[in-house]
């Protein structure tokens, strides 16, 4: 009888599984319908992960009247089986005041909720809140930890926000091994600005060995991307031949476009590059452009620059 009743058991789980399956195909192809039915008989026998669905469903109007009271009883029943997503989904109804009176206090103890029962976005929030000292006292140690809980969960942005809170060391022991194996964890898996930290390290040669072949190897990759950082840099490198053939005039293409982002040691280096004509046609008219934005940023060299050529204009 015993083994009846487990194969029994095995039979509704894998009809249950199935069942569930469906409910979010049909909700991820719009076919509301479908998932309503799907859901309803689900969560009538307890399963949490469709009383979430119907939360969503009922909360955005999706297949059944918009009510966002009735999506948070769903998302309160999900959550107290432990669904982590219901969780996050009541702390974010409650920093928007949405069907209920909004509670910053009562939010962040849903949203540490949801990150204690492992929703990675309530883990990455939770820790941007500690990280900023936002709604509650700053606390690095704490941000650090829930930055490793979604670093370790793939979080990419959580991997960078952790590296770099090791590597600063501000409020937390600094350490730099450790920093570098979360900068190249987001790295690898293609976060442009800690691709970006790598290639610095390269290039400064003080935390890694200096690699000018592939500092400009990763700064090759991202600048394209707009990192206005990593466009002076190329420019840079190109202007000074580290790594690579000096080129004065590829410096100079790679100058102006993070110059065009507001990038004042950019202007700068475009300005003198027109006041020289070293890399660019002279021009003292956009010699004078540029280096009046950098000045406008507070850039001293641009200021000095300035005062140099009207003194030589005045002569």
């Amino acid at each position: 009888m015993k083994w009846f009743l487990i194969f029994v058991g095995c039979l509704w789980s894998m009809a249950a599984s199935a069942t569930l399956t469906d409910g979010i195909k049909a909700f991820k192809k719009q076919k509301y319908d479908l998932a309503l039915v799907e859901f309803k008989q689900l969560a009538s026998v307890g399963n949490a992960e469709a009383r979430h669905y119907l939360g969503l469903m009922q909360k955005d109007g999706l297949g059944m009247p918009k009510d966002s009271g009735r999506a948070l009883s769903w998302f309160k029943k999900s959550a107290s089986q432990g669904y982590s997503e219901s969780s996050y989904q009541i702390s974010k109804m409650y920093f928007a005041g949405e069907g209920v009176k909004q509670d910053a206090k009562e939010a962040v103890q849903w949203l540490t909720k949801a990150a204690e029962q492992g929703s990675v976005d309530a883990q990455y929030e939770l820790a941007t809140l500690y990280q900023k000292g936002e709604l509650q006292e700053k606390d690095i140690p704490k941000a650090a930890k829930w930055f490793e809980a979604a670093a370790a969960n793939g979080n990419l942005e959580a991997q960078f926000q952790l590296a770099s809170i090791l590597y600063k060391g501000e409020g937390m022991a600094q350490d730099i091994d450790a920093a570098l194996i979360w900068y190249r964890k987001a790295a690898d898996a293609g976060h442009m600005e800690a691709k970006y930290t790598l290639a610095y390290f390269y290039l400064d040669g003080q935390i890694l060995a200096q690699n000018y072949p592939l500092a400009l190897s990763l700064f090759n990759e991202i600048a394209p991307t707009g990192n206005r950082n990593a466009q002076f840099a190329l420019g840079y490198m190109y202007d000074q031949g580290l790594g690579v053939s000096k080129n004065i005039s590829l410096a100079f293409d790679w100058y102006l476009k993070a110059a065009k982002q507001g990038y004042d040691e950019a202007q700068l280096m475009v300005g003198y590059m027109y006041f020289t004509g070293n890399g660019a046609k002279k021009d003292p008219a956009a010699a004078k452009d540029w280096l009046q934005k950098a000045a406008a940023q507070g850039n001293a060299k641009a200021k000095k620059m300035l005062d140099e050529m009207r003194v030589a204009k005045a002569q």
